[in-house]
């Protein structure tokens, strides 16, 4: 499927979202209007827009002003959070400037400095098709409601990996402390994969067991395997990493094999850096 009906899907799943985290009604509704354009049938696009839509929040890449995504590489605002109000008149908004805004920035320059050695993270690489011109590197900060009077956020960025002409993919995705997620290792719950179509490990780093799922998607949907790592902090914190072989809308080959290991996956995803404060 292509990036149209990937962000209609998303646009679906996010408009019937309850409070962050609740997996089943967004996770059915995301399905739902999957299914409903498989029917279109597929180009190619990227496994983190289908794994991230089934939890109401969107990462990849578009320009400043297009869904709410900056590209990497804004400056930071020293003003109060500026959001974009939901066309549904739900709470959630994404912050086009200020310190949420900010620590989405944050997120993602980490993202790039940790990225595995040998690889690339240009700033500078374009989409195709119907993301010419629009950089592949970006970062996303979205208010999620409130919960017990605190109001939640979810904070995501991607990256391009390049090495030589052959592009792969970085994601992080954070939930600020308050969600209902529960568990630890492979048994957290809800999680940023379809658990359906995923081999979940359990990967310990530094005495921290950390989720890590394999997921091979059903040849309709065009899309590259991904592998996933999970991870909840002891304050509540959850942090999503995916890491992909190709990168839709790059126009180029996709790499032979995934980035990093299962255990630099897991690692990551433990990494305070990645942890926006």
């Amino acid at each position: 499927m292509d990036e149209r009906e990937l962000r209609t899907a998303m646009d679906d799943a996010v408009a019937v979202a309850p409070p962050p985290m609740m997996e089943g009604p967004v996770l059915v509704a995301g399905r739902q209007a999957l299914k409903r354009r498989r029917a279109l049938r597929a180009s190619t696009a990227s496994a983190a827009v289908v794994a991230i839509t089934a939890v109401g929040v969107a990462v990849l890449a578009s320009g400043q002003g297009h869904n709410g995504f900056a590209p990497v590489g804004a400056k930071p605002s020293a003003v109060p959070d500026t959001v974009a109000s939901s066309p549904t008149a739900r709470p959630d908004a994404t912050a086009t400037s200020g310190p949420h805004h900010d620590r989405a920035a944050a997120l993602a320059a980490a993202l790039s400095d940790l990225a595995p050695d040998g690889f690339g993270t240009p700033d500078d690489l374009k989409g195709t098709g119907d993301f010419a011109n629009r950089p592949l590197k970006s970062h996303k900060a979205m208010s999620a409601g409130a919960v017990n009077g605190t109001e939640l956020w979810q904070y995501a960025a991607g990256t391009p990996l390049t090495k030589g002409a052959a592009v792969g993919e970085l994601v992080a995705t954070v939930h600020s402390p308050g969600s209902a997620t529960t568990g630890e290792g492979c048994g957290l719950k809800p999680t940023a994969w379809d658990s359906s179509l995923a081999h979940c490990t359990e990967v310990n780093v530094s005495g921290k067991t950390v989720a890590v799922a394999s997921v091979t998607y059903p040849a309709v949907d065009g899309l590259p395997p991904a592998q996933w790592a999970g991870y909840r902090h002891a304050d509540g914190t959850v942090v999503f990493v995916m890491q992909s072989t190709g990168m839709a809308r790059s126009g180029r080959p996709a790499l032979a094999v995934m980035p990093m290991t299962d255990q630099q996956l897991a690692a990551l995803a433990v990494d305070p850096r990645l942890s926006p404060r």
